[in-house]
């Protein structure tokens, strides 16, 4: 074993050899690696390591980037248009889409295990939201 502080390169291979993340898959859109990448990132290192769970990290990836597509199709809806019912028909077709997508990615999110309800049991998400100090409603101040 060599005495002394290591060197920056000796650092880095260690790091790099530590860093166990799931590689992003190459068939999914720009949109839906930058997702991948910010969701890897928020979470534990060894969080995705079955391929299962990737291929499930992947759907949500998708789900998530065509929720994304649908709210700036919906938001590009002139409001003027509501008057028309064609407009009307084709705006609650993309709200009923959009909302099928924001299902699906609860779905997927609580099997990832990304969401708060899916990481604890009742008793500890009451001990949480108490140690938050967050004043209950029905505490009058």
């Amino acid at each position: 074993m060599a005495r002394g502080r290591k060197s920056a390169a000796a650092l880095s291979i260690v790091a790099s050899s530590l860093d166990r993340r799931a590689p992003v898959p190459l068939d999914l859109t720009s949109a839906q690696k930058a997702i991948w990448e910010l969701t890897i990132g928020s979470e534990a290192m060894d969080q995705f390591k079955t391929a299962a769970l990737q291929q499930l990290l992947k759907d949500y990836c998708r789900h998530v980037a065509t929720a994304d597509l649908l709210a700036q199709e919906i938001d590009a809806v002139p409001r003027r248009c509501l008057r028309d019912f064609d407009e009307l028909r084709r705006l609650n077709r993309l709200l009923a889409m959009r909302d099928r997508e924001t299902k699906a990615i609860a779905d997927k999110a609580t099997k990832l295990r990304l969401t708060n309800q899916s990481r604890y049991t009742p008793r500890a998400a009451s001990t949480a939201a108490q140690s938050a100090g967050l004043p209950r409603p029905w505490d009058d101040e």
